[in-house]
């Protein structure tokens, strides 16, 4: 059976048995989706910034930093999060109009950030990239109950190691983009960052997001952009929920995109 036709076929009976009523006057038979892949499947959407050949080369170097996810559906080493990584990257460039530095919390091998790099020119911006990660997974001593209980822990054994010389190789080419290892919050202070134009927080668990959130957010510039990776997925609901209770009193809103990231513009 041809893999689209299938996905199409699985598709109209999702939105035949979700559909509102309302709106079941619209047309269900929409061809083949323009974007199937990260859990986000998406028709007549305009795709063109997928075959640009500065994102695709930005992307194909994010893939090719020598991570260890996998999944059922993917093969090789793209592990498809083109409309991830299409956010991150965007974002980054919105930054360049900004001051600040640029600064990621949950690097790992540096999909997103290697990416950035090369989307951006980075070395040409005569800016900072602050790149804060354990680079051995994520600390369990620092999981709450609830995060040691859904299974958070287990995500080490399958995805993560000690990546830290696979990270030094992938941003070799960058003198500026600073790789600090260690736990977040006690690594934020071991070097001097005064203004943020772009920070990123992907971290998987509660306590170091928020740490993070507490200890940047009075360094980002007005307009500066932060990225949630963990934002909207539902295994996840404790980091919004946290992330939610940090904005709330500085009446803020996070924005949920597709992608499960969420979005946060610095007033």
């Amino acid at each position: 059976m041809h893999l689209k036709s299938a996905i199409r076929r699985s598709f109209k009976k999702l939105r035949e048995s979700f559909m509102p009523a309302h709106a079941k006057v619209l047309p269900l038979h929409l061809g083949a989706p323009s974007y199937v892949g990260d859990a986000l499947c998406s028709w007549n959407k305009n795709m063109a910034w997928m075959n640009e050949p500065r994102f695709k080369k930005a992307y194909d170097l994010g893939m090719d930093t020598g991570h260890r996810f996998s999944g059922s559906t993917m093969t090789g080493h793209d592990i498809h999060l083109e409309w991830r990584v299409h956010t991150c990257c965007w974002a980054a460039s919105h930054a360049l109009h900004l001051e600040g530095d640029l600064v990621e919390c949950g690097v790992n091998t540096g999909i997103m950030s290697r990416a950035i790099c090369d989307y951006i020119d980075f070395n040409s911006t005569g800016r900072d990239f602050y790149l804060f990660d354990t680079y051995l997974g994520i600390p369990e001593e620092q999981m709450n109950k609830a995060e040691i209980e859904s299974g958070r822990g287990k995500q080490n054994a399958k995805h993560y190691g000690d990546c830290f010389e696979t990270a030094k190789k992938n941003f070799s080419a960058y003198p500026r983009a600073h790789l600090v290892r260690g736990k977040v919050p006690e690594t934020l202070t071991e070097v001097k960052i005064e203004k943020v134009a772009y920070l990123c927080i992907d971290m998987n668990i509660v306590y170091p997001e928020i740490a993070a959130m507490e200890f940047f957010w009075d360094k980002l510039v007005p307009g500066a952009l932060i990225v949630l990776d963990d934002y909207g997925w539902i295994g996840h609901y404790l980091q919004k929920e946290a992330i939610d209770e940090f904005l709330a009193p500085r009446n803020v809103k996070a924005l949920t995109l597709p992608t499960g990231q969420g979005l946060i513009i610095k007033p």
